[in-house]
């Protein structure tokens, strides 16, 4: 029987020397932890292959630290841990989130550092007040009638309404105190880093909100708004005493209309008959002149 023979152990492919290197002012260096040694070990072949010099040590010649899936503080907390192996007067690496080694390895060449790739700068907040100042009740806040955000905190009391209609009251009160957060800002929101450190922004508010800052619309917002339940139910309980309750009762016998309703007077209270003759009652009131502002008659 032959002896097995150990297949070599592939490592890291070595750094190219600075002879080789297309831009002899770049030395890049790899942060393993959370990229993997597999995944660095192909990236340095990537970066090999196109002329770069990678590093396999951190050392004071790194002039690109390049981080996957790390936040600013941990790219931070990284460097000051490696500071001490560096010589006096040594000026600090650029932190880099892995986009920038993607688009340079794109472009075959190191394209322009921008804001955007650095992990130690954070996103300025100028327009919000400090998290701080953000109490956590909305009676605690000053909320203006006419505030900056009204179409972005309309489609949330828009998704909150129509969690209430469905009985779901968790997701009902998580849409309205993001809603509430949204009014007491004293600036419009423009971009979603505005939103860090607000309180009540949980996920799914935080992707409404996305959507509606790219593209104007929220798919989500817009399909419950043109659904016959929810058009049906907010209709419903527009009645003076009707509830969600009964609202959906009448929903799931198949009224759809205030006209089905009217065909029906057994099934309405004197109160829900009565409302509010004015406006919102269905009983037959004193004669008016039909208005676009009076849906009702």
């Amino acid at each position: 029987m032959l002896p097995r023979r150990r297949r070599a152990r592939v490592g890291p492919p070595e750094a190219a020397p600075s002879s080789a290197a297309r831009f002899p002012g770049v030395a890049i260096y790899l942060a393993e932890p959370r990229m993997g040694r597999s995944r660095r070990a192909f990236l340095t072949r990537l970066a090999l292959s196109k002329g770069f010099r990678v590093l396999d040590a951190y050392s004071p010649e790194v002039t690109h630290v390049v981080m996957e899936g790390t936040s600013a503080e941990e790219a931070i907390s990284w460097q000051e841990h490696r500071t001490p192996s560096l010589p006096p007067g040594c000026s600090h690496p650029a932190l880099l989130d892995v986009s920038w080694f993607t688009e340079s390895m794109a472009a075959g060449q190191p394209v322009p550092v921008e804001r955007r790739h650095r992990l130690e700068v954070a996103v300025p907040r100028e327009e919000l007040p400090s998290p701080v100042w953000m109490l956590p009740y909305a009676c605690q806040r000053p909320t203006p009638l006419t505030h900056h955000n009204a179409s972005l905190s309309e489609a949330l009391e828009t998704l909150a309404e129509a969690a209430d209609f469905d009985g779901s009251k968790g997701r009902h009160v998580s849409f309205c105190r993001a809603a509430s957060v949204l009014k007491a800002l004293p600036s419009p929101v423009t971009a979603l880093s505005q939103l860090q450190g607000l309180p009540h922004f949980g996920e799914h508010s935080r992707r409404v909100i996305q959507e509606l800052l790219e593209h104007g619309v929220c798919e989500e917002v817009e399909r419950v708004r043109l659904s016959e339940r929810y058009q049906t139910m907010k209709l419903f309980t527009q009645i003076f005493g009707v509830g969600v309750r009964t609202a959906d009762q009448w929903y799931q016998e198949g009224l759809r209309t205030l006209d089905d309703l009217r065909e029906q007077p057994q099934r309405l209270t004197k109160q829900q008959k009565a409302g509010e003759p004015s406006e919102k009652g269905l009983g037959p009131g004193p004669p008016q002149i039909p208005g676009p502002e009076s849906p009702w008659l």
